[in-house]
């Protein structure tokens, strides 16, 4: 149900709740000659100022009961948890300009389930949405308070790693692909994914798209070299398929 009617709704029973219990009172007063009446008189008395303090107090906090959840049903993914894409464009162009304006390091995975229609079509969609669910727990343990992880497609995943090298996104990354190999299921027995890992550096300046593309263009290229690899860039900006970290020093 909509949250706002919701609200509508709760508040609409509470005024009924209250008139009720109003005229109850009102029969009361009338009949107050024996000690009975009197007993029911204080208890519906009581039962109205209840009412009229649970009134105030919905309305009163309505915003932080009913909107905050209208807010994070906005920013999240209802199937898994994670950020949705809208957050994380959002999230995204913030460290973005800080790493442009004061040179911080920022890098950023995209990941990529392989062959998902497929799992979709021989398993169906439920047992999809399980493989969907237990690689969105991998990047939840993987991820800092700093960090986010987002669904940013119908089986893509970002994470945006401020303050991060790229280094240290090499190894996240190859611990995620790492733990999603060991993902089964009673049907499906291996779950691959296929990943780009860059950073950011002064030659994007300050557009926060070319980056992206950068990225996505990685992404492409561990799918087309076969998929269940990872494809970053040396010091060169080569493209690498990522097994040792190549940016650890020797």
């Amino acid at each position: 149900m909509n949250k706002r009617r919701y609200y509508y709704i709760l508040v609409s029973l509470i005024f009924l709740q209250i008139i009720s219990l109003f005229i109850f009172l009102i029969i009361n007063f009338i009949n107050i000659s024996t000690n009975n009446s009197r007993i029911i008189l204080y208890q519906e008395l009581a039962a109205l100022i209840l009412s009229f303090v649970l009134l105030a107090a919905t309305i009163k906090f309505k915003k932080t009961i009913f909107d905050g959840n209208l807010e994070n049903m906005a920013l999240t993914d209802g199937l898994t948890g994670l950020y949705n894409r809208r957050y994380f464009d959002i999230f995204y162009e913030n460290v973005f300009a800080q790493s442009s304006r004061y040179d911080v390091p920022l890098s950023l995975i995209m990941c990529d389930i392989d062959h998902f229609k497929k799992i979709n079509d021989t398993y169906g969609h439920d047992k999809g949405d399980i493989v969907l669910k237990e690689i969105a727990g991998i990047l939840k343990v993987n991820t800092r308070k700093s960090d986010i992880a987002a669904r940013f497609g119908g089986e893509e995943f970002m994470l945006c790693l401020p303050s991060t090298e790229i280094t240290s996104a090499i190894d996240v990354a190859r611990k995620i692909k790492q733990m999603i190999l060991k993902i089964k299921t009673k049907e499906i027995k291996k779950v691959t994914i296929s990943m780009g890992v860059t950073f950011y550096r002064k030659e994007f300046g300050s557009n926060p798209k070319d980056l992206l593309k950068r990225l996505d263009n990685l992404l492409y290229e561990a799918k087309n070299r076969g998929r269940n690899r990872i494809i970053s860039e040396d010091r060169l900006g080569d493209f690498i398929e990522v097994e040792e970290n190549p940016w650890v020093d020797e």
